[in-house]
């Protein structure tokens, strides 16, 4: 069995270095990282997407999906995965939302059934130590699909991406879609367990709804048991989800101007903010509607108040392409409670299910877009006693800085029975060799390293 991981790909995201948008009238043509990501998948028999494929943050849902048609076409037509497993992340969440309606709601009203409550959380298995099925959905009920009897689960929206309307029917190769949020456990044929995890859970942002809510409402809340469990964290957060990602992205014309504001903080500048401030602070100067000594306090105020606001967001450390993520102690006791929420998930695993899952050793994730390799053996954390050693598979947009694009480098996480786990790097001068004279500039930082502790 080989099994290949790939996270942050952003479909839809202008700077996607694996699909060109091109013109609105023609199929997007695939870019300059593709073929250096083919090279290192080789064939594989799963495919796993780790969060963050579609980007419904800076894009509409059609021209994510156009974009996302193109790679999956062109991957599918150089045979390069059997089946793919999708994991997904902040900004596609709602792409597992979506999987969630479908099966709980859509396919039980066809059935003449009611709609019943939606799972959350769904854990995905791969088990290279067993005989046969190693892909397991454990709480979802196998679907096999006549046009591709190989699969054990599918049939879901996505799987005809890849396909296309002629005469009424769909012509061209379905591509299996197994999905599975926010955890998959691979398990290899030594023993060894990956937990394998897009990584926004880590971060404060994606996070908080669940952290205050345990903080402040817990005497109120309906638990399943004296601890929140990894399915009840999904869904206090799931409203943010929506807000801040999928919401944003849908939200034209609005998703213009949010777009722009995201892409001047990331780049230390808040130039819009203030136009729009000075535009507010001079229209309550002007409201005729109130005394002037009202106006002029209003107006003091809310200068005040924005200066404290606009200085908050220029001094953000933002969490993309930071090389001290993990060195934060609060991001460290973060990702801590979260794999203890795996851990949880797994012994649940063990009780109804009869799957054993060893504690594992090995955390795997993207969301940052800053490549640990998973040779790097010095990043390792403690989690009640037992090291975790890092890896993360970086991501396939390019950075923008003030003048220059960069890219800063993906992780091809690799996994071959008898052969064990590696990645293999892709950097600017895989995607960008030095002969082509419109590269963008080169120069991404070293791979992230720290002290064992």
């Amino acid at each position: 069995m080989r099994v290949a991981v790939l996270s942050d790909t952003h479909f839809g995201d202008p700077l996607c270095t694996l699909v060109s948008s091109g013109p609105r009238e023609k199929e997007p043509s695939i870019g300059p990282a593709y073929e250096p990501l083919a090279r290192a998948i080789g064939k594989v028999d799963y495919l796993v997407l780790l969060g963050d494929i579609l980007d419904f943050s800076v894009a509409s849902y059609a021209d994510a999906y156009r974009q996302a048609r193109a790679f999956f076409r062109r991957l599918s037509d150089d045979g390069l995965a059997r089946e793919i497993i999708y994991i997904p992340g902040n900004h596609d969440f709602d792409v597992w939302h979506t999987v969630e309606h479908q099966v709980n709601v859509i396919n039980r009203l066809q059935q003449g059934q009611l709609p019943r409550a939606f799972k959350r959380s769904v854990p995905g298995v791969i088990d290279d130590r067993r005989p046969r099925q190693k892909f397991l959905l454990p709480d979802v009920v196998p679907h096999r699909d006549r046009e591709e009897p190989e699969a054990h689960y599918g049939n879901l929206f996505f799987d005809d991406i890849t396909r296309e309307a002629s005469n009424g029917r769909l012509t061209g190769r379905k591509l299996t879609f197994n999905f599975a949020y926010p955890n998959l456990y691979l398990v290899t044929d030594r023993g060894e367990s990956l937990l394998l995890t897009h990584g926004h859970y880590f971060e404060a942002f994606w996070s908080v709804a669940a952290e205050w809510t345990a903080l402040l409402a817990f005497d109120d809340l309906e638990l399943e048991s004296e601890e929140m469990s990894l399915r009840e964290v999904v869904g206090v957060n799931l409203p943010l989800h929506q807000l801040a990602c999928t919401g944003i992205g849908q939200a034209r014309p609005l998703s213009s101007i949010a777009r722009t504001i995201q892409r001047e903080i990331f780049q230390g500048k808040t130039d819009t903010l203030d136009k729009y401030f000075d535009r507010l602070t001079r229209w309550v100067r002007s409201d005729r509607g109130r005394a002037w000594p009202h106006r002029v306090l209003a107006s003091l105020a809310l200068r005040w108040a924005s200066a404290k606001f606009l200085s908050v967001v220029r001094s953000l450390e933002h969490t993309r392409y930071s090389r001290e993520f993990l060195t934060r102690p609060s991001v460290r006791e973060r990702f801590r409670q979260y794999y203890r929420y795996s851990l949880a998930e797994t012994n649940r695993l063990m009780s109804e299910h009869g799957i054993e899952i060893p504690r594992p050793t090995h955390v795997v994730f993207g969301h940052t877009h800053q490549p640990i390799p998973w040779q790097t053996e010095e990043l390792v954390d403690l989690v009640d006693g037992n090291p975790v050693t890092f890896c993360n598979t970086g991501g396939w947009v390019l950075r923008e800085n003030r003048s220059s694009l960069d890219f800063v480098g993906a992780e091809v996480l690799l996994y071959e029975t008898g052969s064990g786990v590696r990645s293999v790097s892709i950097r600017t001068e895989d995607v960008y060799p030095p002969e082509e004279s419109k590269a963008p500039r080169a120069g991404g930082p070293e791979p992230l390293t720290m002290k064992k502790p």
